[in-house]
C-alpha cells in the first residue's frame, strides 16, 4: 500500500494549500471534445500521474458513443501505476468516481512504474490489440446471426508472429525491463480471449518480472491465478497462491476426480459449498435430444432466464423432457456463489461446471444466456438471450425444430 501522511501533517498541508488546489482543479471530462480541449490547453491533469506509456495506453483505450460521450476505458494502466490518492483524482477527472470502491481492492503492493517499452514492441502491442479487438467484434457480430465463432486460430497466429520469439525463458532474460509488462499484457489478452492458449507464456514473463525485483502483487499475481482457475488448473493455482500472501484470501476449491485421467468424453464438476469441493463426474449424454442452457454470474439476462425457469412449470417440464443440463460457460472461471445459490433453491435442476475446456468447445458460452439443442451429443441449433419480455417461444421453437 502507498505510504500515508500522519493526520497532523496532512491537516497542516491541507490548511496551507486548499485555496490553490481549488483554483487549479481540472474540469470533469464527460465527452471526447472536453478531453481534447483539456489536453490541448496544456494544463496539468490527473493523467500526468501516469507514466508516458500508461497515459498513452489509457487514452487509446477510451471509447465514445456517437454523441461523443464516454463509453468507458481500460483500467489496467491506472490501477497498476497509481496510488489511492492519484487513482481517486483520475477517476473524478473522468467522471467515474463510482468505480473507486471496485478498483481500490486491486491496490495491493507498490505501484508499477516501469520504463517505457521499446518503440518496436509498443507498436507490436498496439497491432495485436487492434487484431484482438477486431476478432472480438467479429465473434459478437457472428453470434447475432446464429453463427458460432470461437476459434483462436487467427488471433493465435498473430500473437505468435508478433511475440512468439520473445516468450522463451532465455529470450525473456534478454528483454529490456520496460518490454516485459507489454509482453505479459499480450499473453494475458490472448489467454483471456481464448483460455488455454497462453498461460505458459504468462507464467514465464511473470517469473522474469519477479526475478528482476518487480512487485507482482499489483494485479499481476491475480491475473495469473485467474487464468489458472479459468483453465481448471486448480492444483497449480493452489501451489501458486501458497507462495503469495496477497492471494491468501482467494479460496481455491478442493477437487475430487473419481473418473480419473483415463476418462474419455465430456465431464463436469458438481460444487459442494459446505466443503468448497468440486467433484468431477461424467456429463449426462442421452441418446436423442438434449438441451444445454449456458448462464453466468453477473449477467442480468442470465438471471432473467433462470428466474423464468424457476417459476414456469411448463417450461421446466418441456426442458426436463429434453434432458436439460445447466452449465456455466466453458471458458469462464467458476462462479461459486452463483452456482451454490441456484443449486440450493433448485436441487432438481442443478448447475454444473464444464471440467474439460476442449471437450466443451462446441457449447460456446461467449454470449449468455445461450440455449443449445443437441442430437446424440452434437449441436444442431442454438438461440440466445432472455430479454425482459422473455424468450420462451424461441427456445421451444428451437426444440421443436430439432425433433422434426
Amino acid at each position: 500500500m502507498p505510504s500515508r501522511l500522519s493526520p497532523s501533517v496532512l491537516l497542516l498541508a491541507l490548511a496551507m494549500c486548499t485555496a490553490s488546489v481549488q483554483a487549479a482543479d481540472p474540469p470533469v471530462v464527460r465527452t471526447k471534445a472536453q478531453l481534447e480541449a483539456v489536453l490541448a490547453s496544456g494544463q496539468p491533469t490527473p493523467l500526468d500521474a501516469l507514466t508516458p506509456h500508461g497515459k498513452r495506453s489509457l487514452l487509446r483505450s477510451m471509447q465514445w458513443n456517437e454523441a461523443g460521450e464516454s463509453r468507458g476505458f481500460s483500467f489496467l494502466s491506472i490501477v497498476r501505476e497509481l496510488d489511492q490518492r492519484q487513482l481517486a483524482a483520475l477517476l473524478a477527472f473522468l467522471d467515474s468516481s463510482e468505480q473507486m470502491d471496485l478498483f481500490q481492492r486491486q491496490l495491493v503492493g507498490t505501484p508499477l512504474r516501469l520504463p517505457d517499452p521499446s518503440p518496436e514492441l509498443a507498436q507490436r502491442q498496439l497491432e495485436f490489440n487492434r487484431i484482438a479487438d477486431g476478432e472480438a467484434e467479429r465473434r459478437h457480430a457472428a453470434s447475432k446471426t446464429g453463427a458460432t465463432v470461437r476459434s483462436p486460430v487467427v488471433q493465435l497466429q498473430h500473437y505468435t508472429r508478433l511475440f512468439g520469439e520473445r516468450m522463451g525463458a532465455a529470450a525473456l532474460r534478454r528483454q529490456p525491463l520496460g518490454d516485459l509488462l507489454p509482453l505479459f499484457e499480450a499473453a494475458w489478452r490472448m489467454e483471456f480471449d481464448h483460455p488455454g492458449t497462453a498461460l505458459p507464456d504468462m507464467l514465464r514473463v511473470h517469473h522474469e518480472l519477479a526475478t528482476r525485483g518487480v512487485d507482482t502483487r499489483r494485479m499481476l499475481d491475480g491475473q495469473v491465478l485467474q487464468a489458472m482457475m479459468t483453465t481448471r488448473q486448480f492444483a497449480q493455482a493452489r501451489t501458486f497462491a501458497a507462495t503469495r500472501p496477497d492471494l491468501a484470501q482467494r479460496a481455491i476449491p478442493i477437487v475430487k476426480d473419481p473418473l480419473g485421467s483415463g476418462f474419455a468424453g465430456r465431464s463436469l464438476f458438481r460444487y459442494d459449498r459446505a466443503t468448497h469441493t468440486l467433484t468431477r463426474e461424467a456429463a449426462p449424454a442421452p441418446k436423442g435430444t438434449q438441451v444445454i442452457m449456458v448462464v453466468d454470474a453477473g449477467c442480468h439476462f442470465s438471471e432473467n432466464a433462470l428466474a423464468a425457469l424457476h417459476k414456469d412449470a411448463d417450461l421446466q417440464a418441456r426442458l426436463h423432457k429434453a434432458n436439460l443440463l445447466i452449465l456455466t460457460p466453458p471458458t469462464s472461471g467458476v462462479p461459486f456463489h452463483f452456482i451454490s445459490e441456484w443449486n440450493a433453491a433448485n436441487p432438481a435442476m442443478p448447475m454444473g461446471v464444464p471440467a474439460d475446456l476442449a471437450a466443451w468447445r462446441a457449447v460456446d458460452g461467449s454470449g449468455v444466456p445461450r440455449f443449445f439443442v443437441l442430437k446424440d451429443g452434437k449441436v444442431v441449433g442454438h438461440t440466445d438471450g432472455w430479454p425482459e419480455e422473455g424468450n420462451k417461444a424461441a427456445v421451444l421453437a428451437m426444440l421443436d425444430a430439432a425433433r422434426d
